[in-house]
């Protein structure tokens, strides 16, 4: 058998199945770095009217005040007419405007939550394991307004190149992370699978992967599942393919080898 015969063949038989073991699922630890991200991304669609408004909140709370400051006894009997009109037109206003009202909502953690709800656009969820200690964890995710970290709310970071972070801090041997990101907009129009990037101190690369993205090439194996079946299918029949190739000329050429030679008799006069 020629050597490009047993090269080709063992070419087919290394892909193929390099191929089914990836559609079985179980090529994620092949050559798997030490810092990994397991992490999908699902739309997080919302009404149009959904959140808060400060301007509506800040007239509500002002109209609120006016009339306390009208139903009061105590401060009626406590305060002149005159200071009462004060109050209403010159304190109020100055206290419970938009600008005034935005801030102190954006101060209080689970209010700026409900401010940024409007903005949400999509979602990023998964783990974050390291099987070795690193130190200064972080995760850049374009878009990222609101993150959580095994259940806590923590604050999401701005990069020196203007990229929202998260920054996971040192990680002990074998710990994980479950983590969810909700992002604006902005994620819409950034491939994710390039722009999200895990790293660690002294240059330490980790290691993204993402399920859930659209407009990749394959993308619909993910939801026409017969697909799977069709392209299991080629890859088996590749596979098959291949190991015939290779073995049945060894076979062929063993059996050669092993058939008696019988010499010729000569003819008789």
């Amino acid at each position: 058998m020629r050597t490009w015969h047993i090269l080709v063949s063992l070419g087919l038989i290394v892909s193929s199945a390099l191929g089914l073991l990836v559609m079985a699922g179980g090529a994620r630890d092949l050559l798997a770095p030490p810092l990994q991200a397991e992490l999908a991304v699902q739309d997080f669609p919302l009404p149009a009217d959904m959140g808060v408004d400060p301007d509506r909140v800040a007239t509500f709370m002002a109209n609120e005040l006016e009339q306390r400051l009208e139903d009061d006894i105590a401060i009626r009997l406590t305060l002149k007419p005159e200071a009462v009109k004060k109050v209403k037109e010159i304190v109020l206003p100055r206290l419970m405007n938009v600008v005034v009202v935005q801030s102190m909502m954006h101060d209080i953690p689970e209010l700026s939550a409900l401010l940024d709800l409007s903005s949400f656009r999509r979602t990023v969820s998964g783990t974050i394991t390291s099987t070795k200690a690193a130190d200064d964890v972080a995760l850049t995710v374009p878009g990222a307004l609101l993150a959580t970290v095994d259940g806590t709310k923590v604050k999401v970071t701005t990069t020196s190149t203007g990229l929202a972070a998260l920054e996971l801090g040192p990680m002990e041997a074998g710990q994980t992370h479950k983590i969810t990101l909700w992002l604006d907009a902005s994620s819409l129009e950034a491939d994710l699978g390039q722009s999200i990037l895990l790293g660690a101190a002294n240059g330490e690369r980790g290691r993204v992967m993402l399920w859930g993205d659209h407009g990749w090439f394959g993308a619909d194996v993910e939801a026409l599942r017969w697909s799977r079946w069709v392209i299991g299918a080629d890859l088996g029949a590749v596979l098959i393919f291949g190991l015939a190739s290779l073995f049945v000329p060894l076979l062929m050429r063993r059996k050669d080898h092993a058939r008696p030679i019988v010499a010729a008799q000569p003819k008789s006069a």
